[in-house]
């Protein structure tokens, strides 16, 4: 008795911590792949990448690789059987969203899918990766309608035993051969299907112009969206902006595509953050997960001022380059010899910091020049400007 009173406790504790419930998510800070896997002796299991997510370079992804071979690897596709698997309809989970990035060269079309009592379902229609498009959210109705596949959905929502997200562009529950390369992260349950159904939400920046885009599933009394925009410079940032309304279909179960321009020019800024505020027709409203564009391409060539400076024995040296270019940057004596060398090659258009270590230096002043592009070339623009800057032991 003791030994099954122990196993009945098993079963409940691990029932109670792993199945689904509302508001859960994965996003991947512990450093493991929390479940997920892959298939009998899969060459490519998931991974967990502690860099390089959709919040930048400490934020950590699940990796998911595809060799488009025959047999274990080839498909893309993952899957959970732990806290993502339970009673959905009890727990109130209608819908999934994520964050997706394709890093292949392929178009990849993504679909969730559940086993359970009613047999195996998967999304009606799929969400459309396109081939380098960078991270953007997307979300997986969980609504009986847009699941197809087996007898009763109802009963495999009730009793979900596996999880997957594959690539499928004719629906499966199974994935499609390709050689593939995909990121997910911020895996979420909606206890509620909302009232904007977004499929995707980009933001491109093209010169002067960031495009942003996104795209819609469904509407439900959706008055429209204000577009906001938060800017960042010098590890400080600014509060959210009104850029515009765009109006929205009302009710629809259609697709819609939105389409929104902002124009940089003049603006300043390392980075630039974009939401959507979602607002229905009663005045309540949602926001949207945000957008970055981690580095704005600058308007014009320019060389900061150290920091800090005075200095001992670090600064660093920040410049901007509106357009690609070869670039050396050096450091000269008060004499006018080279004494370091921290940049000398060609960079894409950007905003660059470079640190210098000057440990090895005697105190004093030196200079710092930066020079992009030829001016002897006559092609594209050129820049060059010295400053000064002082070491102090």
């Amino acid at each position: 008795m003791k030994f099954l009173l122990t196993g009945f406790l098993f079963s409940f504790l691990f029932t109670s911590i792993f199945a689904i419930e509302p508001n859960q998510w994965d996003n991947f800070q512990d450093g493991t792949t929390q479940g997920w896997g892959s298939g009998p002796v899969n060459p490519n299991p998931p991974i967990n990448v502690s860099t390089g997510g959709p919040g930048g370079s400490s934020d950590a992804y699940l990796r998911v690789i595809s060799n488009d071979t025959v047999g274990a690897g080839s498909m893309l596709i993952t899957f959970n059987v732990t806290q993502w698997t339970g009673n959905y309809v009890t727990a109130g989970v209608t819908a999934i969203s994520m964050y997706m990035n394709n890093f292949s060269n392929e178009t990849l079309f993504m679909r969730i899918a559940m086993q359970g009592p009613g047999g195996n379902f998967w999304s009606v229609n799929p969400v459309t990766l396109l081939p380098q498009s960078g991270w953007q959210i997307v979300q997986f109705s969980l609504q009986p309608a847009s699941l197809t596949g087996g007898v009763d959905v109802n009963a495999t929502l009730s009793g979900v035993s596996q999880f997957r997200i594959l690539h499928n562009a004719v629906g499966a529950y199974i994935g499609a051969t390709v050689d593939a390369e995909i990121g997910i992260d911020n895996i979420t349950a909606a206890e509620n299907p909302l009232p904007v159904e977004l499929v995707s939400f980009t933001a491109n920046q093209n010169g002067s112009t960031v495009g942003l885009s996104w795209v819609t599933a469904s509407e439900i009394n959706n008055l429209g969206f204000e577009i906001e925009r938060k800017l960042f410079q010098n590890g400080k940032e600014s509060d959210w902006r009104l850029l515009g309304f765009k109006e929205g279909y009302g009710t629809s179960s259609e697709q819609k595509t939105y389409f929104f321009n902002d124009d940089l020019s003049g603006v300043y800024a390392e980075k630039a953050a974009y939401r959507l505020k979602q607002i229905d027709f009663d005045g309540t409203f949602t926001y949207s997960d945000i957008v970055y564009i981690e580095n704005i391409i600058p308007m014009i060539f320019s060389l900061e001022q150290n920091f800090p400076n005075p200095f001992n024995p670090a600064t660093k040296i920040k410049f901007n380059l509106p357009q690609d270019n070869f670039v050396s940057l050096k450091v000269y004596d008060s004499l006018g010899k080279e004494v370091a060398v921290l940049v000398n090659e060609r960079k894409e258009a950007g905003n660059y910091q470079v640190d210098l270590d000057a440990s090895t230096f005697a105190s004093g002043i030196y200079y710092y020049k930066l020079n992009a592009g030829d001016p002897s070339a006559g092609t594209g623009q050129s820049f060059s400007e010295t400053k000064k800057m002082i070491l102090l032991k």
